[in-house]
């Protein structure tokens, strides 16, 4: 009998205790993190007879191939969001028909156009001089936009690293509590672990994360190959100028020693942090290497032509732009005394390109290559005047390097923040080339410089100007793309995960009703066995 009594006591316990379960699972719908709990039920075990039901544990529905996938995915599509969003105001900037720059060009070289019909005109001159300003004025403003983008991303990088250290340190703090209280009781911490897993996903979301689950139940977690949470806690994210080229930012590792390592860009793929820096690296810094490629070409082409005529007084002409000089940088890391500085090579306007370069210096000689592939350039040292000469420009070598020294030679920076008109007086604009009143062959070879192939030997300001236009069209249309087809497959696998892993309110109000009539059924079953006992009782009076 009391055996009758212990059965249905025992299922009681167990219908309440999934009525429990449930209870919470309905309760934390949307909870963000939460994984629906599942109550397990076994015999109890120890006699031959029905002993009854025990509960084992609120075992989590979760699904750790599914949960990985979708980090992955959450991760990748985060860093094609996060660039697509910056590369799109870049697209709008330049696409503009009304405050672009083509428009502005155009209207310089048309004011050109009617100087040569009228060189003595002074309103003539004046809107030369005004279109000059003009365009000169939005080069300028093209330039500070972009300067302030970057700006912009150089500080939301900073926050996100700031959020990962933050989210590696709780989690490392979870790991302890994990291990500790599940040695403890035999029993997984269920909230717990749904506070670490959903801090995994907010990481994953601002950087790609590697995750390893140890014996343990702890996680390992690693960023670009480098530790972020391990058996010692937590460790930290920076950012630093990159050694080689202190103008660019990139994610740094502090180390135990408290050094600072670069990581590469190559290494941090995905996340808001990734795509950050794709922008920066694949976007914005080829923008404004062809925005300052086409002011550099422009002014120096004009000034060249300029120069040759001669102005309404008779006297030589003067530049007509102001142009800017290349910009070295040397490695943090060098050991050597050897300096660098760099100038445009004279009469070479066609092989100065938007590249950027790296210098090394090998202990025999200089290995030129691209930054931005690593592509070798073809160089020329000359001992005798210790200038390396490629791309359009003299390096000259001052000091002795030493082996594995490297340099950033970044030849059009400021070209266009710095572009301005050089002259004042009207009467300056050199129209002739040497003839008398009324010459205009000068206005009319300047005019003729709008479809001379002057960049890189084969197309026009206009032609290099488009081609950044269409370069940056080409990027957001390609990211849109794959943000939709990424953004398409992360709702999938949510889908997928969340069928496993989330609360669906019409099976746990079935489980719901399940665990009543269960609670109800054992409550007879203690009935029964009350009524048993008091009839047994009667027959014995």
């Amino acid at each position: 009998m009391s055996n009758l009594f212990g059965i249905g006591l025992s299922g009681l316990s167990a219908a309440q205790a999934g009525l429990n379960t449930t209870s919470n699972n309905i309760s934390n719908v949307n909870t963000p993190g939460y994984t629906r709990r599942k109550t397990q039920l076994s015999e109890v075990a120890g006699s031959q007879e029905a002993g009854g039901v025990q509960v084992t544990g609120v075992q989590r529905q979760y699904a750790q191939f599914l949960t990985a996938q979708l980090n992955a995915a959450q991760s990748k599509a985060s860093a094609t969001t996060s660039h697509l969003d910056q590369v799109s105001q870049i697209d709008n900037l330049l696409s503009d028909s009304t405050s672009g720059l083509a428009p502005r060009m155009q209207s310089f070289f048309d004011s050109l156009s009617t100087l040569a019909g009228s060189p003595q005109d002074s309103s003539a001159r004046n809107a030369v001089l005004g279109d000059a300003q003009d365009m000169a004025s939005r080069f300028r403003s093209f330039a500070s936009t972009l300067s302030d983008m970057g700006d912009a991303v150089d500080k939301q990088v900073k926050s996100a690293v700031s959020e990962v250290n933050n989210n590696a340190s709780q989690i490392a703090a979870l790991n302890k509590q994990i291990t500790v209280t599940q040695a403890r009781t035999g029993q997984p911490p269920n909230k717990l672990l749904d506070q670490r897993d959903e801090l995994v996903a907010k990481t994953s979301k601002l950087i790609n994360v590697d995750v390893t689950k140890n014996d343990d139940g702890s996680y390992n977690l690693t960023v670009g190959g480098q530790s972020l949470v391990d058996a010692n806690g937590s460790h930290k994210l920076t950012t630093v100028a990159s050694a080689n080229d202190p103008t660019q930012q990139r994610l740094g590792y502090v180390s135990a020693d408290g050094g600072t390592r670069e990581i590469p860009n190559a290494r941090v793929t995905g996340g808001e942090i990734g795509g950050l820096l794709s922008f920066a690296a694949d976007s914005l810094a080829p923008a404004q290497a062809k925005l300052n490629q086409t002011a550099h070409d422009l002014a120096t082409a004009v000034n060249a032509q300029h120069e040759q005529g001669t102005d309404l007084n008779g006297n030589p002409g003067q530049a007509l732009f102001t142009t800017s000089q290349p910009s070295v940088y040397a490695s943090q890391n060098n050991t050597g005394s050897a300096t660098l500085s760099a100038s445009f090579a004279a009469g070479q306007t066609n092989a100065v390109t938007a590249d950027n370069y790296r210098v090394k210096y090998t202990g025999s000689g200089y290995q030129v290559t691209r930054a931005s592939d690593g592509a070798s350039v073809n160089a020329n040292f000359d001992s005798a005047s210790n200038t390396l000469s490629f791309g359009g420009l003299n390096v000259s070598v001052s000091g002795n390097p030493a082996q594995g020294d490297t340099f950033a030679v970044r030849p059009l920076d400021n070209a266009a923040s710095s572009f301005s008109v050089a002259i004042s007086d009207p009467a300056k604009l050199a129209a002739a080339q040497g003839g008398g009143v009324g010459d205009n062959k000068n206005a009319n070879a300047l005019a003729a410089l709008q479809q001379a192939n002057v960049v890189e030997g084969n197309r026009s300001f206009s032609d290099n100007y488009s081609q950044l236009v269409g370069d940056i069209g080409n990027q957001t249309q390609s990211l849109q793309v794959n943000s939709d087809s990424e953004s398409a497959l992360t709702k999938e696998l949510s889908q997928a995960q969340q069928s496993v892993a989330g609360v669906n309110l019409d099976e746990e109000n079935v489980n719901l009703m399940y665990y009543q009539q269960m609670y109800q059924a054992n409550a007879r079953v203690i009935q029964t066995a009350s009524t048993v006992f008091d009839t047994v009782l009667g027959l014995g009076r």
